[in-house]
């Protein structure tokens, strides 16, 4: 998609990685990496490896090997069974360590003592900006013990989809960033309820965070008036990701009011069944508010919504538009084209898995590809 909702992976020069994911690690091969991770001759800048079931003893064990390393800035132990022992040993680390600055654990079993030692050990470590926490075991208490170490920390990306903090954590969250360096939030699939959505919202209204995802937490239309009301009082907030909920049209056109009152920048609403009718709302809102990146994928969008998006010739500051598996003809991209030829901001528009002729998509993508050239 044209809305990138992680984090980008660092450019560093003259990186070495060592990458170890599915390497089926066992006891003698850690011994072996541990002359790699402990000689800084080897110049070692990134470590992955998930996706090996290391478990507690293997996690703390990598933990061990890194205790007195100086270089490695990114380490990835994704999917590998860590529950809280690995995870108290991980913090001892962190607690030592001022080389790592992005930390992702994903898919493990973090429970209670594990989050509890995390969040003592984050004010600790003043270089980890991104820590990736999604789809473990965190719960809503879990978010609130980890809510106690965000406020003092040096984190500027937090990842904490996929652990059913509800809305009483998304809030706590929302409330221990206030005033940090956080600037991303990842807080989607956590079961948000309709009076936790209320505790979250009213948290958001003076968050200091500038993108947050909310992505797959069953959002309907009122909730999106809810949220509309936030959004138009948070002064940090640039990017929102609705992605794959329940908004339908009504909420498009909440969301669409609220543009113009809004600093959004980007808007993902992809998945979300908004139709034509949810396209007619947008367009009315594109040539009066801030938004460069919008999406509008799998969203049932027809030739007719499209032709509601280019009706008014404005589309403002927008330079991103994504319109995958929709259900777009010629004559709807016909339609996008020469809107395209008009808007000169516009320098990526994605209509994979529409019905366009390869004719017509080809000259699109030209289009583009010349307009990006060119910048």
């Amino acid at each position: 998609g044209l809305l990138v909702t992680k984090i980008p992976k660092k450019t560093l020069k003259n990186m070495a990685e060592l990458n170890l994911r599915g390497a089926e690690l066992d006891a003698a091969m850690l011994e072996t990496i541990k002359d790699a991770l402990q000689d800084e001759k080897h110049n070692i800048l990134s470590v992955d490896v998930s996706d090996n079931a290391l478990g507690d003893e293997g996690g703390a064990k990598i933990c061990e090997h890194l205790m007195n390393n100086k270089l490695v800035k990114r380490l990835v132990m994704n999917d590998n069974d860590l529950s809280d022992d690995a995870i108290i040993a991980l913090a001892k680390l962190l607690g030592a360590n001022q080389s790592i600055q992005e930390l992702e654990l994903q898919g493990n079993c973090i429970f209670t003592a594990g989050i509890t030692s995390l969040a003592e050990s984050l004010p600790q470590n003043g270089t980890l900006q991104h820590l990736d926490l999604s789809a473990n075991q965190l719960g809503i208490g879990g978010a609130e013990v980890l809510a106690t170490g965000l406020a003092r920390s040096s984190l500027t990306s937090l990842n904490v989809s996929s652990n059913r903090i509800c809305g009483r954590g998304a809030e706590q969250i929302l409330l221990a960033t206030k005033g940090t360096g956080v600037v991303f939030l990842d807080m989607a699939r956590n079961e948000i309820g309709p009076q936790g959505f209320e505790l979250m919202c009213s948290a958001l209204e003076s968050s200091t965070v500038n993108s947050l995802s909310l992505a797959g937490n069953r959002l309907g239309p009122d909730d999106a008036q809810q949220l509309c009301e936030s959004c138009c009082k948070c002064e940090a907030l640039q990017v929102l990701l609705l992605q794959q909920n329940d908004l339908g049209a009504d909420g498009t056109k909440a969301l669409a009011e609220m543009l113009p009152k809004s600093k959004l920048t980007a808007l993902d609403l992809t998945g979300n069944g908004i139709g034509d009718s949810g396209a007619e709302y947008i367009a009315s809102a594109l040539g009066t508010c801030a938004l460069m990146g919008l999406g509008l994928g799998h969203n049932s969008i027809t030739d007719e919504g499209v032709l509601h998006l280019v009706a008014g010739r404005n589309w403002g500051d927008l330079r991103s538009l994504e319109l995958t598996s929709n259900a777009i003809s010629d004559l709807g991209g016909k339609a996008l084209k020469l809107m395209a030829e008009e808007h000169l901001k516009l320098t990526a528009m994605d209509l994979l898995y529409n019905n366009l002729s390869p004719e017509l998509a080809d000259d699109l993508e030209m289009l583009l590809k010349k307009r990006q050239g060119a910048d």
